[in-house]
This record gives C-alpha cells, sequence and structure tokens, in this order.
C-alpha cells in the first residue's frame, strides 16, 4: 500500500470515528441544530385580541415613531387588527426619521368601526390639540365606551375634547398643566387608567401602555369603573 493510499485510508477511519462518535453522544449536525434552533426560537403570537380593531391616530408631521410602531407591534401580535390616520394621506415622517403612509383621513372615520382609538404622541401632536375632527371622533368613542388610550402629549387632546374630567391621568411632564386645566387629576406616573381611558407620559412607557390597552379590550362593562365627568 502506498504513502497516499495509507494517508486516505486513515482520513476515512477518522471520519467515520467521528461520525460513530456524534452518533453515540446524541451530537446533531450543524445543519439540523441549526434548523432545530430555528424552530423552537420561532415566536409564539399570543391571539387573544383577534376579532378587534384598533384605529391610530398620528399628527401630519413628527409624530413618536415608537409609539406608533413598537405599540401597534404589540397589539397586532396580539391579533389585533390597526389602521393609522392623519390629517393628510401623504406619508408622514417621525421625529426619530421613519416614515409612514396613512390609511385615511380622521375625518372619515367613525368611533362605532372601531374597539379603541390610540392617539399617538411626539411634538407633532400639539396640532391636533384643538382640531375638531379629532375631537368629535373622541366625544363618539367615549358615548359608545370604547376603549381611548393616549400617550405622551397626546392625552392633551383628550383632555381638550372634555373626557379627563376627575380621571386620574399622566402625560409628558411639559404638559402636565394642560390637562390639570380640563380637571384630570394629573399623577406622576408612567400609565394610568381611568375606566376605559388610557394615559401613558412618554416612549418609556410604551409595553405597559400596551398592556393596559389588551386589558381593556378584554374586560366587560368598562363603564362601570368610569366616575361621571362634572357638567
Amino acid at each position: 500500500m502506498t504513502y497516499r493510499q495509507r494517508t486516505i485510508l486513515a482520513g476515512a477511519m477518522i471520519v467515520i470515528f467521528l461520525a460513530l462518535g456524534m452518533a453515540f453522544l446524541g451530537v446533531r449536525s450543524p445543519i439540523s441544530a441549526e434548523s432545530s434552533s430555528t424552530n423552537s426560537s420561532s415566536e409564539v403570537k399570543d391571539k387573544i385580541l383577534e376579532g378587534k380593531n384598533i384605529l391610530f391616530v398620528i399628527a401630519p408631521a413628527n409624530f413618536r415613531d415608537e409609539e406608533l410602531f413598537d405599540t401597534r407591534k404589540y397589539l397586532t401580535n396580539w391579533g389585533a387588527k390597526t389602521k393609522v390616520v392623519s390629517t393628510v394621506v401623504e406619508p408622514v415622517r417621525g421625529m426619530l426619521g421613519a416614515t409612514v403612509k396613512p390609511d385615511g383621513l380622521i375625518a372619515d372615520e367613525k368611533a362605532e368601526n372601531y374597539d379603541c382609538i390610540v392617539f399617538v404622541g411626539g411634538s407633532g401632536a400639539t396640532v391636533l390639540w384643538d382640531n375638531l375632527d379629532v375631537r368629535k371622533l373622541i366625544q363618539n368613542a367615549y358615548g359608545l365606551k370604547k376603549v381611548i388610550a393616549a400617550i405622551c402629549l397626546a392625552p392633551v387632546i383628550l383632555a381638550r375634547a372634555k373626557i379627563l374630567g376627575n380621571c386620574q391621568a399622566t402625560v409628558f411632564h411639559s404638559a402636565k398643566k394642560e390637562i390639570i386645566k380640563s380637571g384630570a387629576k394629573y399623577v406622576d406616573t408612567p400609565v394610568v387608567r381611568c375606566g376605559n381611558i388610557i394615559t401613558a407620559n412618554g416612549p418609556s412607557a410604551i409595553p405597559q401602555f400596551a398592556q393596559k390597552i389588551k386589558d381593556a379590550l378584554l374586560e366587560e362593562n368598562l363603564d362601570k369603573s368610569r366616575p361621571k365627568n362634572e357638567k
């Protein structure tokens, strides 16, 4: 047997011994291990909000990116259907540079078509504080006992719509006087729920904000826990 033949034979025997050893120890090949890892790490989505429709309202410029995208992701992962509207239908740029094309106009929406309306904050939200189409949408949703949520500077929109009277609520710290003027009881905490109204003070509150929305959507007779506003 030549040197070359002996080298080939030795290499083949090493491969055979390694394969037997891997089989004995239960070690999987890299391909099968990767495939198994991919399957085991796949996100299992909880569809507990399946059948729920949620409307997101954003400013025509400078909405807070993650307050839209991250909150929306939580809710869609739980099975909800979402729609984004603004005062324009052209692509809207967020404060952090992301863009989104609204699905429609605020003026065309009816509260009865949704289980929840979420108002996204950001510096641009101030242009919605006194928007009449927004105010009409909020007041109709409130009358229908829909879940109404607002984050960052957006709780002022609810305050100006006169639905925060006698409610504990929070908002981005620079605007706390705005909701106090409406009769709300300002609370310095990330998220506050008052019956079917949920307010949050900024992006860091998003996980809790989304969870509160989820909880509210799963409850019945929300109006029982909502204090009556003073006339």
